[in-house]
């Protein structure tokens, strides 16, 4: 987790999967809820090896339970 009003990462810029153009900020902000919902960056990354622009999708929309059943694919 990070204080508030500092940032570790750049959050402007773009990010393109096959369908959508995605804000990086709004990414970033998507892992900041995950890790606050106690999902681990290591399982995170795991889940972005796997299937990169289903994870990254989830972690735009905030959709944790998408997240989850990513990380539970890229372990099996």
């Amino acid at each position: 987790m990070h204080e508030e009003d500092f940032n570790y990462h750049a959050s402007h810029g773009y990010v393109y999967t096959p369908r959508l153009v995605l804000e990086l900020g709004v990414i970033w902000d998507g892992v900041d809820a995950a890790e606050a919902a106690g999902v681990p960056l290591d399982e995170i990354g795991r889940a972005l090896g796997c299937n990169w622009n289903a994870t990254v999708i989830a972690l735009a929309f905030h959709s944790l339970a998408t997240l989850r059943a990513l990380i539970r694919e890229a372990k099996s």
